[in-house]
């Protein structure tokens, strides 16, 4: 959104380009480690401090020199007023819209390098169509969330190896931030204002901000929080990988998801309900009809008969046109799917859900609960008013907390699989113990692979030998590293229609 006063929008976006305070290294720090995110322009080096016992994230960006910065601000103001003129409509990039302009005014270019120009259309690129002072964050496929508290206060990132430390990036003034969350939350063809402080969007690439506006509501004024979105989704063998579930969980989830059984993912903010959904999505038969809701696009999968409806709030003070989780759910069990997949239920639309399971769809949901108990009682209560009767129609929880590893680190681990059978009663397939960080299981007794023998007509002992026959499939796959989401969805597709054929490859490779 173009700001009232041109000089003042570039001073917004520039100021830091010639900044040389953030690159010096604090006293006290030694880099631990260095990796690129946009090479060659800009790094980040991690910074350990002894004393503190504390990590830093330390962006380490080309800064421009003074000739750099004048051309930075010339091609900044062609490129506006190429914007205002009125020409053809065409769906061009940025890097091509960039191009003519340089090409157009190629004599005001003439005596600088090549190196120079390539500086310059970085920034302009990052400051224009990209996200500002925090773009090379988004490039760094190691954060899940960024967020920041307010202006002049340092940036924080969850690092996937570091957990939650600072960056040395912030926003200098009240109107640099205000200006990049108006303009953030423009692009993605929404609105914020003191009149609608609040915003949950979805931003290019499919990240997630959250943004709450001024001071209307918040005394350190504007702030947000991004989550990041993963292109390259985690699968089944990731998280046996990193220990969140185990090769047995794994296979019994698979045959869960054959039988067409329905799941319920619980955690809290951040434990990793959807990450966790989108794996045990990936396990769905091929043949079968998905249809996933969601406020926010988050739910990423391999599959052609997948259908994703997501959200809209209403227009104006009234809020007409609101579509919310509600209608989209009505809708989309009008289209008879096998599999209705819910981003998170929270209201009306889980009654909704738990009808549709009730006449024979599938379904799989996350909620935010601290565990199963406390999950049934939102259930029941208002605004979901489930009642007890349509509880065990939800077969199986699957509780996520993330926990602190023996490395000191951050992980997420299932702590337990409940078999629901009522109200209040179910039974443990699997429990975390957090001793020896092992997965306990009792399969023999469990009701749901009764369940699948007496539907199928098979004993017990069959249902366990599938299970088995599951899970060196997916040892096999873990061993290959065969943990790309399309290739674990064709191997588990090519299972559903031809289990021998894998087998047999199997027995081959080993």
């Amino acid at each position: 959104m173009k700001d009232k006063n041109p000089k003042n929008e570039n001073d917004i976006f520039s100021s830091d380009l010639i900044d040389e305070t953030q690159t010096r290294i604090p006293d006290g720090y030694e880099i631990v480690k260095k990796y690129p995110l946009n090479p060659p322009f800009s790094y980040v080096d991690i910074l350990y401090n002894q004393e503190k016992s504390s990590y830093l994230y330390f962006v380490d960006e080309l800064k421009l020199n003074r000739t750099e910065m004048e051309i930075f601000q010339t091609l900044y103001r062609l490129i506006e007023e190429s914007l205002e003129s009125p020409s053809e409509s065409k769906s061009t990039s940025f890097d091509d819209h960039l191009d003519v302009i340089l090409k157009e005014n190629e004599k005001l270019f003439l005596n600088n390098s090549n190196t120079s120009l390539e500086k310059v259309k970085y920034y302009l690129k990052r400051d224009i169509s990209g996200f500002g002072i925090i773009d090379s964050l988004m490039h760094d496929i190691s954060i899940e969330d960024i967020s920041c508290s307010g202006n002049q206060q340092p940036i924080y990132v969850w690092h996937r190896n570091y957990d939650s430390i600072p960056t040395n990036i912030q926003f200098s003034s009240e109107d640099k931030l205000n200006s990049f969350v108006s303009r953030i939350v423009f692009r993605a063809g929404k609105h914020i204002s003191s009149a609608f402080p609040i915003s949950d969007l979805a931003l290019q690439g499919n990240h997630r901000i959250s943004v709450l506006y001024q001071k209307e509501i918040t005394p350190k004024g504007t702030s947000f929080t991004i989550r990041k979105f993963k292109e390259d989704p985690y699968t089944v063998i990731d998280l046996i990988k990193f220990g969140t579930i185990n090769l047995s969980i794994a296979a019994y989830l698979w045959m869960l998801i054959e039988a067409k059984m329905s799941f319920i993912i619980i955690g809290s903010t951040a434990s990793g309900k959807t990450t966790l959904l989108n794996a045990i999505t990936g396990l769905v038969h091929p043949d079968y009809k998905i249809f996933s809701v969601e406020d926010v696009a988050e739910i990423n999968i391999n599959h052609e008969n997948w259908f994703t409806l997501i959200s809209r709030s209403g227009f104006g003070l009234g809020g007409e046109g609101e579509i919310g989780m509600y209608d989209l759910i009505k809708a989309g069990v009008r289209h008879r799917p096998d599999y209705l997949v819910v981003g998170e239920i929270r209201g009306s639309e889980a009654y909704v859900m738990f009808q549709a399971m009730a006449t024979g769809h599938g379904g799989l949901c996350t909620m935010h609960a601290d565990g199963l108990e406390s999950a049934v009682k939102r259930l029941q209560q208002k605004p979901m008013d489930i009642p007890p009767a349509y509880i065990s129609l939800m077969n199986c929880a699957l509780v996520v907390k993330r926990v602190k590893e023996s490395s000191g680190q951050s992980g997420r681990r299932v702590m337990n699989v409940a078999e629901i059978t009522g109200a209040n009663t179910s039974h443990a397939a699997f429990t975390w113990n957090p001793r020896n960080d092992h997965f306990n299981e009792d399969l023999r007794e469990s009701i749901l692979f009764k369940k699948i023998a007496e539907s199928t007509g098979k004993e017990l002992d069959e249902v366990l030998e599938e299970h088995t026959k599951r899970m060196n499939i997916l040892k096999w796959m873990a061993e290959q590293d065969i943990r790309d989401y399309k290739r674990v969805s064709d191997i588990v597709g090519k299972y559903y229609r031809d289990p021998n054929s894998v087998l047999i490859q199997l027995e081959v490779q080993n």
